[in-house]
């Protein structure tokens, strides 16, 4: 089915993109000291879709220079290293309501190990609450964005409104003032996230506001470390949003709105490609997933554009709003989270939206192709050869290996409209998670400066991620008796690495890295981290503004 016409450029590569009305940018600060902005909503009608519906405000993020003891808040949280002596900021709290904080710290064993916590209650004073959480023997930045997660995720439940956090775990602590900052400022408002829109709303359970109490460092570096840490938190939360929304809501046409109205906002230039227009271009592998489908399919380009770019980056994101396996059927069970199978493109979306606030000086190319893999009558038919924007032709042995097909027309458009180098995300493959389980996704390129940059930059995050290889006989599997390439091969063996290098042959030399997200995209199970919640956890946004922003 052919979705609405949209307005196209002349050139088919697409290097001068349709640009939105104008735009308004904003600042990531309102007053040096209070982070935080939504974008505004451009429909605010009853009848509404859901997602185009006002949301909530957001969670503020302060920073303060307070005495800890002295901040008037509902909950103060303080994190302590093993072996959990109150010392520094703790011991100055502790002191302030008469020692009463070490002494039910003793009663209860606290020792601050990881995550463990304690809570006294301080009917006088300004501070309502003090919650101890253990950031174990040697803190990291990681061990802080859980300490923040922790304490929101407390305040939620004992619906404590304004939360105070403090950066300092004692002695020892090696890093920098601002570093320790925005970890927890990171993991606070992460932890503050809830996808509730379908629920009868509750009364005084949102935080607030979280105010991070930093009494060391250069100010300004501060400002700039909470600011950043605003923009990836926002940027995160847009991304979960899109994922937990269901598919009967947000469909390929839904998508394209959402990231019409980021492009408004954030100073993007926006191009919507319907079928009739993809399969006119030669996406013949798009066009074939997407046949299958009563809904129209986008394959969406957001691109920022900076002043003095020397360098072009294409972000990728596989945008299968819902899976169901098509012909090749997924069975009842398969099809339970596959609303998420378009995680790689709400990450991709989410951080275009990022962009113009930190500052990025690279020009960014992001492609979402979205669409549906459905069964019907017209649907793509295991056997059906078809070919690609880059040329090949490939045998469809399985349309459940759908993800590849529209992955390898993104990463064949963003090369001809400039790309310098790749990274797509995609909820690509079972065997990834096998490999390297629910919380760790897998990466595979070609270019292994540009891998060692972009693990690098997860580590900051604090996104997990592992190199896979890609081998030789890896893309040997994923040859064609009668076509260049067949799209799913014979075993199970190797799943993660064959897809990949099945994408691989669609990039040519241009620097490429693949990230399978299959796994830490949705949490089915307890998330390992109090920041991430159940449902989208909107990995890969908070590595991408990493990588493409390193100084912020």
């Amino acid at each position: 089915m052919s979705g609405g016409s949209q307005p196209a450029c002349s050139s088919p590569c697409c290097r001068s993109l349709t640009k939105p009305g104008s735009s308004s940018f904003g600042s990531p600060t309102s007053s040096g000291r209070t982070f935080g902005r939504t974008f505004p909503a451009t429909i605010d009608k009853a009848c509404a879709p859901p997602w185009a519906r006002p949301r909530r405000a957001a969670m503020r993020l302060l920073l303060a220079d307070t005495p800890p003891e002295r901040y008037a808040c509902d909950l103060l949280a303080l994190p302590v290293a093993e072996p959990g002596a109150l010392v520094g900021e703790a011991g100055d709290v502790d002191r302030a309501v008469g020692g009463r904080l070490a002494e039910i710290a003793r009663a209860e064993g606290f020792s601050g190990k990881p995550n463990r916590t304690v809570l006294l209650q301080c009917p006088d004073g300004p501070v309502r609450r003090i919650l101890l959480v253990g950031v174990g023997r040697d803190p990291t930045p990681e061990r802080l964005r859980r300490f923040g997660g922790t304490a929101t995720r407390r305040a939620r439940d004992l619906r404590a409104a304004r939360v105070a956090v403090t950066t300092s775990a004692g002695p020892g602590a090696g890093h920098p003032p601002e570093e320790w900052a925005r970890a927890v400022a990171e993991g606070a408002g992460l932890g503050a996230y809830r996808f509730d829109r379908y629920r009868k709303p509750e009364d005084g359970a949102d935080v607030v506001e979280t105010a991070v109490i930093a009494r060391r460092g250069d100010r300004k570096a501060l400002e700039r470390a909470i600011a950043a840490a605003d923009v990836a938190v926002r940027a995160t939360g847009r991304a979960r949003d899109l994922v937990n929304e269901p598919a009967n809501v947000l469909t390929p046409t839904a998508l394209a709105e959402i990231a019409r109205e980021i492009a408004a906002s954030a100073g993007l230039d926006c191009r919507i490609i319907d079928l009739d227009e993809a399969r006119a271009m030669g996406m013949g592998l798009f066009a074939a997933v997407a046949q299958g489908s009563a809904q129209p399919p986008k394959f969406i380009v957001l691109e920022y554009r900076p002043d003095g770019a020397k360098r072009t980056v294409g972000l990728v994101g596989k945008g299968i709003t819902f899976d169901s396996g098509g012909l090749s059927i997924k069975s009842a069970d398969g099809m339970k989270t596959m609303k998420g199978d378009m995680a790689g493109a709400a990450a991709v979306v989410a951080a275009m939206g990022a962009l113009r606030e930190l500052g990025v000086t690279d020009r960014v190319l992001g492609i979402a192709a979205a669409t549906e893999n459905m069964v019907g009558g017209a649907a793509t038919r295991p056997g059906d050869i078809v070919r690609g924007l880059g040329g090949r032709t490939v045998e469809i042995t399985n349309t459940d290996a759908e993800g590849r097909l529209v992955l390898a027309d993104g990463l064949a458009f963003a090369i001809r409209a400039g790309a310098d180098e790749l990274i797509d995300l995609a909820t690509l493959t079972g065997a990834c998670v096998v490999a390297l389980g629910d919380w760790t996704a897998g990466v595979m390129g070609n270019h292994q400066p540009l891998m060692d940059r972009l693990l690098a930059a997860a580590a900051q995050a604090g996104e997990q991620m592992w190199q896979l290889p890609l081998y030789e006989e890896f893309l040997e599997a994923m040859r064609g008796e009668i076509t260049d390439l067949r799209n799913s091969a014979t075993g199970r063996e190797g799943g993660a690495e064959r897809a990949a290098a099945f994408l691989g042959e669609f990039v040519g030399t241009t620097p490429w890295a693949h990230l399978d997200i299959a796994g830490p995209a949705f949490a089915e199970s307890a998330p390992p981290a109090p920041y991430l919640p159940s449902g989208g956890t909107g990995f890969g946004v908070r590595t991408l503004l990493r990588y493409l922003a390193p100084s912020k």
